[in-house]
């Protein structure tokens, strides 16, 4: 179920931000756009004023993805952190359950080739 809910988790923001790479693909595609379309004698200050909307539209999407990186990143600490402090408060039963658990699968393992 942690499982799930991570990987929903990590599904949403991958989503969120590919929406967001295609959103700042498409404003630099208009500002190229522009750019081709301006006249030769087009003023600095016009050029300026597409360069920095361009500027604006990146520097947006370095932030959304930014916090979505951080909220998953949150997630997934408040999940993996429990887990942490129980193999660091326990570490002999710990060892013992995850060897057992492997004896476990190898003598599946086994079973399955005969």
């Amino acid at each position: 179920m942690a499982n799930e809910t991570t990987d929903q988790m990590v599904n949403t923001g991958v989503a969120g931000a590919d929406r967001l790479k295609i959103q700042t693909a498409e404003a630099l595609e208009n500002a190229a756009r522009k750019l081709r379309s301006a006249d030769v004698s087009a003023k600095g200050e016009d050029v300026k004023h597409i360069l920095q909307d361009v500027e604006e539209r990146v520097n947006e999407f370095k932030t959304e993805v930014g916090d979505r990186y951080r909220k998953i990143d949150a997630c997934y600490h408040k999940k993996v952190e429990p887990v942490e402090h129980i193999i660091t408060d326990h570490p002999i039963p710990s060892v013992l359950i995850a060897a057992g658990i492997g004896a476990l699968i190898g003598m599946l393992i086994l079973k399955a080739r005969d």
